[in-house]
């Protein structure tokens, strides 16, 4: 059993629900506890972080099981300075935490995403992030040229590896770390999922597709308030239908 939460126990009026979710050919049983009212989407990430993690965790065992390494860990953020991907929920979350981040350092984060903006800005790739029609393979490439750290990169590792996004969760290599530094086309092997979580969030958000993390601060400034018009159930069953 597989048990997921979200919501505040103090704050909010929690229900505790069952789903069966067939993984791989097996089904897993889960136990969800959300609050029973209207929320927003970014209101249950933190079941659709455990059920993203749940997926790596799966991936990752499947490559061991052949043989092979997962070769990602702490002091290697090659892949912190790709293009990161985020639904307006994720984007939105992040917002929220660097705003309940104590000084010094909310103000600190705050600089590196301005910084990775302005680094962004003396190319094109600031511009083409916000062009619908541009291909994310080709953007993420010349994305990664530029060098520009995620704005939670410290020391090489990741600061907010708890809340993380999705697309950092389901990113897992076998190869060798240095073809992440290269981003060397064809070198990089990265364990199949057996299913999309990030995938299953972009289209069950409803709010127009990605964005890359070093925006979520911007487009939390400019958008309207996140929508409350459906049950955490509900959401929970459009992403859940979706893998």
């Amino acid at each position: 059993m597989v048990r997921l939460s979200a919501g505040d126990p103090v704050r909010d009026d929690l229900v505790t629900g069952k789903a069966v979710l067939v993984i791989g050919g097996e089904p897993v049983d889960f136990e969800l506890t959300v609050p029973s009212g209207p929320v927003a989407v970014e209101d249950v990430l933190p079941v659709i972080h455990g059920l993203s993690s749940l997926f790596a965790g799966r991936a990752a065992a499947l490559a061991e099981a052949q043989g092979k390494t997962i070769s990602c860990r702490a002091g290697c953020g090659a892949c912190c300075r790709q293009l990161v991907p985020v639904a307006a929920a994720e984007a939105r979350a992040i917002a929220n935490l660097v705003k309940a981040m104590p000084e010094p350092r909310q103000s600190h984060v705050r600089k590196r995403f301005d910084d990775a903006i302005e680094a962004l800005s003396e190319s094109d790739v600031l511009d083409r992030m916000s062009d619908p029609t541009e291909r994310r393979l080709d953007l993420g490439v010349d994305y990664f040229r530029q060098g520009v750290a995620c704005p939670f990169l410290e020391d090489e590792a990741c600061s907010i590896h708890h809340d993380r996004p999705l697309s950092c969760r389901e990113y897992l290599v076998t190869s060798a770390p240095e073809h992440c530094g290269t981003l060397e086309s064809g070198a990089i092997e990265k364990a199949p999922l057996e299913g999309d979580p990030s995938l299953a969030l972009l289209h069950a958000d409803l709010r127009g597709g990605w964005m890359p993390l070093v925006l979520s601060l911007l487009f939390d400034g400019q958008a309207p308030p996140s929508a409350r018009d459906r049950t955490a159930p509900a959401i929970l069953a459009d992403v859940f239908g979706r893998l």
